[in-house]
């Protein structure tokens, strides 16, 4: 059931949601950079038996003086780690309750660059402030501006100078009361200010290039696979997921379209600028069409796992059991049917993800030779990735201006879940048992040196 439910919710974004696909190198090919990384610490792992026995890490982000803020998550109990510059405990802290700096909904953690965290509580509806030794300052209540009060965040980013946040809105699609209601499709990037005492709403700051409409519809639901008829044309594969990063001085990097065209918005309203590189998104053909629609048949298939929220269905009394099997079987046929009529982007998305550095140099994260990869990474279980080859793609690193300065393979190191300064790099790696070991290094000179210098990059493209 969980992969079920994992679909449901992300499927309004785009059944094939991730970006996948191969891309055609320009004349000359890719420039090889070496992951020679100096490895500082890690933590972690299966011997772990005190405060760095994690069980599911969240969240990993950096403050300005190098310490690391961890939020692990074990069942609906969520605590933060706050970690010095040697890999020792200087803090730990989070109390799940109702009361001032206690947790209620956890969605997502920061760090504030200067000491601290933001926690983002959607029970609380609120933004959580926390000092660096855990110490609970104030919160602020949160909205975004023209959404619904349910609306969460998706992604979350501090910006470098602290003080505002940037995040984007998870698509929601709700069974209540006999009707359901459908939110999705907005691509935009909002910018909230910390700075408010009563409370914050945040409004628009960038505007993604918009794949799908936007919709929100609400109608009477006779059973859960009306939901599945609401989604309408959300049903689309390889439409290109928006991906943002920061960007020193309060502005943003940002991935919104099939092809590879980074645009750069230094402030709201300000004339945007986009780097590329020679670089083509392949056309999606009948037989690829043909290839993924089978694809997401055979996930939804696999889907049915005969168990709710980790219990097996046989564990339940009768009455239950049938009722929730009959509710199961209801939404996979709604889910058969709109994936059996899923419509397709004219082309395979090329980036996968972007993540920016401390001093602004941008790694771009591209897609594998596989097409299929997306497909398989939107319909895997939370926190698995597509494996194989095929599927691995590279890491491509530009400086601040937007110049290539050369490609990573993702064979040979990970995309870094955290950047911090001084060219520090965090990774959670995984065992065979699924315990999380977290590994600190730094990036090596050549490629800091590189990447931090101010050159002009290729400007001009379109989406």
């Amino acid at each position: 059931m969980r992969l079920l439910c994992a679909v449901l919710v992300t499927l309004p974004a785009a059944c094939g949601g991730e970006p996948g696909g191969g891309s055609v190198p320009p004349a000359g090919g890719d420039r090889p950079l070496e992951a020679d990384f100096e490895e500082v610490y890690r933590i972690g792992g299966i011997a772990a038996e005190g405060w760095d026995a994690f069980t599911e890490i969240a969240d990993l982000d950096f403050d300005a003086g190098g310490r690391l803020y961890i939020r692990d998550e074990a069942g609906s109990s969520t605590r933060i780690a706050v970690v010095d510059e040697a890999g020792g405990l200087a803090a730990e802290f989070g109390r799940m309750g109702d009361g001032p700096g206690e947790f209620r909904d956890v969605e997502h953690m920061v760090a504030r660059p200067g000491g601290g965290v933001v926690i983002v509580d959607d029970g609380h509806r609120a933004y959580l402030l926390f000092g660096p030794d855990g110490s609970f300052e104030r919160a602020i209540p949160f909205a975004i501006e023209n959404a619904s009060e349910t609306t969460s965040a998706e992604t979350v980013r501090s910006a470098r100078e602290g003080g505002t946040l940037f995040l984007t809105r998870s698509p929601a699609a709700r069974l209540s009361g006999g009707e359901v209601s459908v939110e999705a499709g907005d691509r935009t990037i909002y910018r909230a200010s910390l700075d408010e005492a009563e409370g914050t709403v945040a409004v628009p700051f960038a505007e993604g290039w918009e794949a799908l409409p936007e919709r929100e519809v609400t109608m009477e639901a006779v059973d859960p696979s009306d939901m599945f008829v609401a989604l309408g044309d959300a049903f689309t594969g390889f439409v290109p997921d928006l991906v943002f990063d920061v960007l020193p001085g309060g502005g943003v990097a940002y991935s919104d379209s099939s092809a590879y065209a980074i645009r750069i918005q230094s402030a709201s309203g300000a004339p945007e600028r986009v780097v590329s590189r020679p670089l083509h998104p392949e056309p999606v053909t009948e037989r690829l069409r043909e290839r993924a629609r089978a694809r997401m048949i055979e996930a939804v298939e696999s889907s049915g796992t005969g168990e709710a929220n980790g219990q097996s269905l046989d564990d339940l009394p009768p009455a239950a059991r049938a009722q929730l099997t009959a509710m199961m079987e209801e939404m996979l046929t709604g889910m058969r049917d709109a994936v059996a009529n899923a419509g397709f982007m004219p082309e395979v998305p090329i980036v996968r993800d972007l993540r920016t550095t401390w001093e602004g140099a941008i790694w771009v994260q591209r897609w594998g030779s596989d097409p299929l990869a997306q497909i398989d990474a939107q319909t895997a279980d939370a926190g698995e990735d597509p494996e194989g080859e095929e599927a691995a793609g590279w890491i491509d690193v530009l400086s601040p201006g937007g110049e290539y300065v050369g490609t990573l393979s993702l064979e040979e190191t990970p995309m870094p879940d955290a950047f911090g300064p001084g060219g520090l790099a965090a990774f959670v790696e995984m065992d065979e048992f699924d315990v999380p070991t977290i590994i600190l290094k730094r990036l090596p000179e050549a490629i800091r040196l590189a990447a931090g210098s101010p050159a002009a990059g290729a400007a001009g493209g379109g989406r």
